[in-house]
């Protein structure tokens, strides 16, 4: 109902300069305002910290327990380096005091990690004009976390689709697209408690998915001799500044995604009906109803 409100005054703006007097410009020019408005830069700075503070740790906590496998894998494909080597090499880590210790301390990261998805429903909410989870549904942090953490062991596992014979390639992107549009599909659809349905989540899901995709074919180019730079210049905060600098790129996507859908979704012409789907239209319509019903009477 929200979003049909907001269609039905997306509508009724005034025709004033380029950008407004066609539905295509109006459309840009919602998403020019929604990145003015969710302060693009200072909400992808937050992110990209959170994700480096929440997810990662879970992330090596996790490769830990599992012998540094597909994710350490993923880590160094990606970045450059390996990260079993931040580790001391005589930790024994079949001992039942390290196994106990690391489920626990798994756990502790996990919950102070739930920090990345509470400043990410807090975007999502200024974005879609949603409440703010509550305690009652604290889990969908957990379980958005959790999705994001374990989105880097999935996306290592498809990246050995390569090994197939002439289509291992594509295959593996194909397969890296369907991880990423699952999780940011998901990740909304959580974290607005439902909010947001349909068409509008599967928008949101493959346009992140097929941004963030292109960005980690293209890092796996360039990311590897970037660290190597950084690290030979500034030794081991080279490796802070550059994945810090490639979360915030990665950051960006996330969050300019929603904006850009949420602009499309406005839109008064077929795309924007069809992102919003007949249950919005029906809304509209009410609400338009409404609008004519609030008017003045004269007797």
């Amino acid at each position: 109902m929200a979003l049909a409100r907001e269609a039905l005054a997306a509508r009724t703006e005034t025709a004033n300069g380029w950008l407004q007097g066609t539905p295509p410009g109006r459309t840009v020019r919602r998403v020019i305002d929604g990145l003015i408005e969710i302060e693009l830069v200072d909400r992808s700075m937050t992110l990209a910290a959170r994700i480096f503070t929440s997810v990662l740790p879970v992330m090596i906590a996790a490769s830990t327990l599992s012998s540094w496998n597909v994710t350490a894998s993923t880590i160094k494909t990606q970045f450059g380096f390996d990260p079993t080597e931040l580790t001391s090499g005589d930790v024994d880590t079949t001992n039942p005091s390290f196994a106990a210790f690391g489920v626990v301390g798994l756990l502790m990261i996990a919950i102070s990690g739930t920090s990345f998805a509470r400043a990410l429903a807090r975007i999502y909410g200024k974005i879609w004009n949603v409440p703010s989870i509550n305690l009652r549904d604290a889990w969908r942090w957990l379980v958005v976390l959790f999705a994001v953490a374990l989105s880097g062991t999935a996306i290592g596992l498809a990246s050995e689709l390569t090994n197939v014979r002439f289509i291992g390639p594509p295959l593996a992107v194909a397969g890296e697209f369907a991880v990423w549009m699952a999780v940011w599909t998901l990740s909304p659809y959580l974290l607005t408690i439902g909010t947001l349905k349909g068409r509008v989540l599967w928008a949101t899901g493959m346009l992140t998915a097929a941004a963030l995709t292109v960005l980690h074919v293209g890092g796996r180019l360039v990311l590897p001799r970037i660290t190597a730079a950084a690290q030979h210049q500034f030794g081991p905060l080279g490796l802070v500044f550059t994945a810090i600098s490639w979360l915030f790129v990665l950051s960006v996507v996330i969050v300019g995604s929603a904006v850009i859908v949420k602009a499309i979704a406005l839109d008064e012409g077929y795309v924007g009906r069809y992102l919003r789907g007949p249950d919005a239209a029906a809304s509209e319509q009410a609400a338009e109803s409404l609008t004519e019903n609030d008017g003045p009477h004269h007797e």
